[in-house]
C-alpha cells in the first residue's frame, strides 16, 4: 500500500465519534482512524479551563505512515462503538486495516484516564508482497503558551534504558566562528534500540507511544520533524512558532499474500506530570527528563504536593518548601558566617604577611595557607551556601518548569504559578514583577551577608561573579514559571533574616588549633613504631629453652 497513491478505495463520509471519561474529551476521526483531538477537561491538570492535545495536526494520533512523514488519507468505517470503544476498518490497495482502540482499566483520575489500548491489523488482501515500511504517527504538540521556551518542546523516547529528546530548536542552522557548524535539516530519523516508549512533549503535556513488545536487542525508527504553527496568546495574537511530529515504525509488518501481521501497544495523551507517569509505569516517568538532579527534582514534587494537599494554595505550598530547603541548610549558613567572621579578625596578620612579602607573592601565598591552617580557617567557606544552592536550584527548575500541576493556581497577583506573572506589555515587552523582586531580594542578600576577605585575584574575580548573578538570575528566570521567581524571591528574604539572626550570635574566637599531622607524617611514625616493635622482641628460636632432648 502506497500513502501517497492511495486509489480504488470506496468514498465513505467522514464520522467523528467523542469518548469521554472524567479526565479527558477524546474526539475520534475516521479519516485516518485515530485521535482527532483531546481536551484535558479542567481540574488539576489543566487549570480552570480545557487544554486541547494535537490540535494543530491535520492527521490524527495514530493514523498509519510509510517512510516517515507520509500519512495516510485513508476514510476509515466505524464497525464498532462503545463508551470506551471504537473499532474502525478500511481496505486500501489490496491491504485490510483494522484499528481497535479501547480505554485502558484503572482510576482515570491517576493517569489511565489519558491512556488508550490500540491494536493494529494488516492483512494482504492482494497478490504482491508489502515491504512492511508502514508506522504509526504520535501526532502535533507546541507550546502551552508564547513565551514557552523552544527547548521545552521535544521528540522524546526511552530506548536501551536510558531517556533522550530532541527539541525543536535542533533544526536550526548552528555555528560559533565558523566552527562547528550544523546545516538546517527538514526531519530527522533515529534508530532507537530496545524502546519502550517514543513521542512528543511541551512544557506541560506528553503524546506517547508504548508498544506492547520489541523483540530483545530490536531496533525501531523514529521520525521527527517540526512545523510552524499559531499560538494564542492574550497579550498579543497572530503568534507562531515551531511545534514538533513524530512517526514511529511499526516493526514486524512486512506481508506476504494472504498473510496477516498485528501491531499491539498503548498512547498516551495526558499531563506531562510525573505523578501519573509514575502511576503508569513503563518507566514513562523518565519522560520528566529531570536530568542529573533527578532525585531532588522529585523529592521536591513530593513535598509541593503534600504541602498543597496540606493548605490547598500552591503559592503557600512554595513559601513552606522554600522555608523547609532554607532550615535544613540553615547549619551551614551558621559554619559559614563563622568562617567569615574568622577570616576578618585575621585581617590585621594577613596585612603583615602582605607587607613582609611584597616581593614575593608565592611565599606571601604559602604563608597565607599556613596562617588559615593554623586558626583552622576554611577561605572558601564562605562560599559554600551559595554553592550548594546551585544543585537545589536546578532540581527546584527542574521540577518547577515542568509542574503541571500548578496550571491555573493564582497567588496574590499572579493568575498562574504556571506561567509568567506578566502584568502587562509595554511596546510589546511583557512586565513581570516577580522576576524583578527576585532579582532585587538577591541583591539585597548578597548586600547584608558577610564578605570574605579578597587576599589574591582569584577570590577578587569570585566576588565580582557573584555580584552579576542578580542580573544572570533575572535574566534566566523572566520569561519561566512564576512559581520558580516566588521560591527564589522568598529564599533570598528567608536567607536576609537568617543573615540577621547569625550577625547577633556570639563573636567566634580566633585560636589557634591543634595542628594535624599531615598523611606522610602519619605514615612515617607508623613506621618508627613499627621498628621499635620489632627491635623489642626476642629473635626467633633464641633466648628459651629447647623443649626438645638431645638423643644418644
Amino acid at each position: 500500500m502506497n500513502f501517497a497513491d492511495q486509489n480504488g478505495a470506496p468514498a465513505v463520509p467522514v464520522q467523528e465519534n467523542v469518548l469521554k471519561n472524567e479526565a479527558a474529551v477524546t474526539t475520534f476521526t475516521s479519516a485516518g482512524g485515530g485521535i482527532k483531538l483531546v481536551k484535558i477537561l479542567p481540574g488539576p491538570y489543566a487549570g480552570r479551563t480545557e487544554q486541547a492535545l494535537n490540535d494543530h495536526s491535520s492527521s490524527p494520533i495514530g493514523a498509519l505512515t510509510q517512510n516517515g512523514g507520509v500519512r495516510e488519507t485513508t476514510v476509515y468505517q466505524v464497525r464498532a462503538v462503545t463508551d470506551r470503544s471504537i473499532t474502525y476498518t478500511a481496505t486500501a490497495n489490496g491491504v485490510e486495516i483494522t484499528k481497535e482502540w479501547s480505554m485502558t482499566d484503572g482510576k482515570p483520575g491517576d493517569g489511565w484516564g489519558y491512556l488508550w489500548n490500540l491494536k493494529v491489523t494488516l492483512r494482504n488482501t492482494g497478490t504482491q508482497r508489502l515491504p512492511g515500511s508502514y508506522g504509526l504517527f504520535a501526532g502535533v504538540i507546541g507550546a502551552v503558551h508564547s513565551t514557552e521556551l523552544g527547548r521545552t518542546i521535544a521528540s522524546d523516547w526511552y530506548a536501551d534504558g536510558s531517556a533522550d529528546e530532541i527539541h525543536a530548536d535542533k533544526f536550526d542552522a548552528s555555528s560559533f566562528l565558523g566552527f562547528n557548524s550544523r546545516a538546517a535539516v527538514p526531519e530527522m530519523t533515529r534508530q532507537l534500540k530496545n524502546l519502550k516508549w517514543a513521542g512528543l512533549h511541551n512544557q506541560y503535556y506528553s503524546l506517547m507511544i508504548s508498544p506492547a513488545a520489541v523483540a530483545e536487542g530490536g531496533f525501531t525508527n523514529l521520525w521527527s520533524s517540526r512545523v510552524w504553527v499559531e499560538h494564542d496568546d492574550p497579550g498579543r495574537q497572530h503568534v507562531k512558532g515551531w511545534a514538533m511530529q513524530t512517526a514511529l515504525e511499526m516493526p514486524g509488518t512486512a506481508l506476504e499474500p494472504g498473510n496477516t501481521a498485528s501491531w499491539s501497544g498503548q498512547i498516551y495523551t495526558g499531563p506531562r506530570s510525573g505523578t501519573v507517569l509514575s502511576n503508569l509505569g513503563g518507566d514513562r516517568r523518565e519522560g520528566m527528563h529531570y536530568g542529573m538532579f533527578r532525585s531532588l527534582s522529585n523529592l521536591f514534587l513530593w513535598l509541593l504536593n503534600t504541602f498543597h494537599g496540606w493548605v490547598g494554595s500552591f503559592g503557600v505550598a512554595i513559601v513552606m518548601l522554600t522555608i523547609l530547603v532554607r532550615v535544613v541548610i540553615w547549619p551551614l549558613s551558621i559554619k559559614s558566617t563563622n568562617s567569615m567572621k574568622r577570616m576578618a579578625k585575621l585581617a590585621p596578620l594577613m596585612q603583615q604577611l602582605k607587607e613582609k612579602h611584597a616581593d614575593d607573592p608565592q611565599k606571601m601565598n604559602m604563608e597565607t595557607m599556613k596562617l588559615y591552617r593554623e586558626y583552622g580557617v576554611n577561605p572558601v567557606g564562605g562560599c559554600l551556601p551559595v554553592l550548594l544552592q546551585f544543585p537545589i536550584f536546578l532540581g527546584y527548575f527542574g521540577m518547577m518548569q515542568n509542574a503541571v500541576e500548578m496550571r491555573g493556581h493564582p497567588f496574590l497577583w499572579v493568575p498562574d504559578l504556571s506561567l509568567p506573572d506578566t502584568v502587562a506589555h509595554i511596546a510589546g515587552f511583557p512586565l513581570n514583577p516577580l522576576p524583578l523582586v527576585m532579582a532585587v531580594t538577591m541583591y539585597l542578600q548578597m548586600k547584608v551577608a558577610p564578605q570574605p576577605l579578597q587576599t589574591n585575584p582569584q577570590m577578587e574575580m569570585q566576588q565580582k561573579i557573584f555580584k552579576i548573578m542578580p542580573l544572570f538570575f533575572l535574566w534566566f528566570c523572566y520569561g519561566t514559571a512564576s512559581a520558580l521567581a516566588l521560591y527564589w524571591s522568598v529564599q533570598n528574604l528567608v536567607s536576609i533574616l537568617q543573615t540577621w539572626i547569625a550577625k547577633r550570635r556570639p563573636e567566634p574566637e580566633l585560636v589557634k588549633v591543634a595542628r594535624r599531622p599531615s598523611f606522610l607524617e602519619r605514615a612515617q611514625a607508623a613506621a618508627e613504631a613499627q621498628q621499635k616493635a620489632k627491635a623489642g622482641r626476642p629473635a626467633p628460636g633464641g633466648g628459651g629453652k629447647s623443649v626438645f632432648k638431645k638423643g644418644k
